[in-house]
């Protein structure tokens, strides 16, 4: 088995070191590769992009904007995925009036405004209020944003273009259908603290497709790695260990 994880929007593949090292201690595979967004493509052009890098027998992880990516691929190439596992993502992150459980479109516009800025100050202000975000509310946020401060910032962030364009993609992604008829064997993580996905997608999520496993993880914020890396690689391995 070969292990793909898909990295959330605007982030270093630094940050999943400690990750990557539970799971080589937890599961057996023989591959093991972070794929960020780092690339100005629609969803088919990253659909495309994904079947050239990711082998067959793939167990593919993605965390929110690469959570929507990997269920995108998932729902185009089932045969080459053992099993998808999402972390903190909502199927449809902006909410709609057939989708409460999402951030609110105004809010959404205002953070699309501050990524598109190319001033300085901005993209300073843009990674330090999308890490508080991120982190805040966690068992230990303030550890979290420590340790995301050293790998997320000002040179490790993709170009502007980058990071519009993989928002507009965030914008549009709706991956509900495909949770719903997938048949993949799925398991998606949600965090009981993220200020991003709120924990209302829980029932949402879950009424999409019974064979589905949902869960949502006490203390987690929007952030995988650091403090919340060991619970989340332990319900990993445990679905991974159910894979034929």
């Amino acid at each position: 088995m070969n292990i793909v994880i898909l990295n959330g929007w605007a982030m270093p593949s630094g940050i999943w070191a400690q990750f990557c090292d539970l799971l080589k201690s937890s599961i057996t595979y023989t591959t093991c590769r972070v794929i960020d967004i780092d690339r100005s493509f629609n969803a088919s052009e990253w659909m495309e992009y994904l079947d050239d890098l990711i082998e067959p027998d793939t167990l593919l992880i993605g965390w929110s904007l690469g959570g929507m990516l990997a269920l995108e691929y998932a729902h185009q190439y089932p045969e080459k995925l053992r099993g998808i596992c999402s972390l903190q993502m909502n199927p449809k992150f902006v909410a709609a009036s057939d989708w409460p459980s999402g951030m609110a479109a105004e809010t959404f516009q205002a953070f699309k405004l501050l990524a598109n800025s190319e001033e300085q100050t901005d993209i300073k202000r843009l990674i330090s209020q999308f890490s508080f975000l991120v982190t805040a509310k966690g068992v230990d946020a303030l550890g979290d944003l420590k340790a995301l401060k050293v790998r997320f910032s000002v040179g490790a962030i993709p170009s502007v273009d980058v990071l519009s364009r993989s928002l507009e993609l965030l914008e549009l992604l709706d991956v509900r259908d495909k949770i719903s008829t997938l048949t993949v064997p799925q398991l998606h993580l949600l965090g009981e603290r993220d200020q991003l996905v709120p924990s209302s997608v829980f029932k949402s999520l879950a009424s999409l497709n019974g064979r589905a496993h949902v869960e949502v993880l006490d203390g987690v914020s929007h952030c995988p790695c650091y403090s919340a890396s060991e619970r989340m690689v332990a319900r990993i391995a445990a679905f991974s260990g159910g894979l034929n």
